[in-house]
């Protein structure tokens, strides 16, 4: 198990406490308007299972894919009313989800790329886009900023992620601008980059 996964594991009840203290509304209100009206939706790296219970409660079909057994765990158990489909899986190869060979009509990747490789996040585009029906998008909030705790980052861009979803065949729909953490971090910016297929 990788340092991530690890500190991800063995701080499960403060994570989930800090994720659901923010809503999806707040957090992911930029893009709200790519959100489809109905279809499947993957949540991958799904944490608490925040975004995956709101997406859930619009009325889509929600996989949600997270490594740490431990969170997913405490997110199942906060998730017993909503429809959502839970594996523990990861990417780049999100085994568990191929197999099932079903696509999406949204893909969301929220707070996962900085810890991918360059490389992994080669094989994470190519997986991800092969999972998206035509006309379908993919949305990746990208966390910029160091942690002091631990957990290993890598640096990233919002240009690599949409040069990476061009070579797979996503366009870019949306790059927003560096936005101000919604915990209060001040060390700690956001984007997100919507893709589509």
């Amino acid at each position: 198990m990788n340092d991530n996964l690890t500190f991800y594991s063995e701080n499960t009840d403060s994570l989930v406490s800090q994720y659901d203290s923010v809503s999806f509304d707040s957090v992911h209100n930029e893009w709200l308007t790519y959100v489809p009206t109905n279809g499947m939706v993957l949540d991958i790296g799904a944490g608490s299972g925040r975004d995956a219970r709101y997406l859930s409660e619009h009325g889509l079909k929600v996989y949600a894919v997270e490594p740490a057994l431990a969170l997913m765990q405490a997110a199942q158990n906060n998730s017993s009313e909503c429809d959502i489909t839970w594996y523990q899986d990861s990417l780049p190869n999100l085994e568990r989800v191929r197999v099932l060979d079903v696509q999406f009509d949204l893909i969301l990747l929220s707070a996962v790329w900085m810890h991918l490789s360059l490389d992994e996040r080669t094989l994470s585009m190519k997986t991800m886009a092969s999972l998206l029906r035509t006309g379908a998008r993919l949305v990746i909030t990208l966390r910029h900023g160091e942690f002091s705790d631990g957990r290993t980052t890598f640096p990233l861009s919002a240009d690599e992620v949409a040069q990476l979803g061009e070579q797979n065949g996503l366009s870019l729909l949306l790059k927003t601008k560096l936005s101000d953490d919604q915990l209060g971090r001040g060390d700690v910016v956001w984007q997100t980059v919507v893709l589509g297929k």
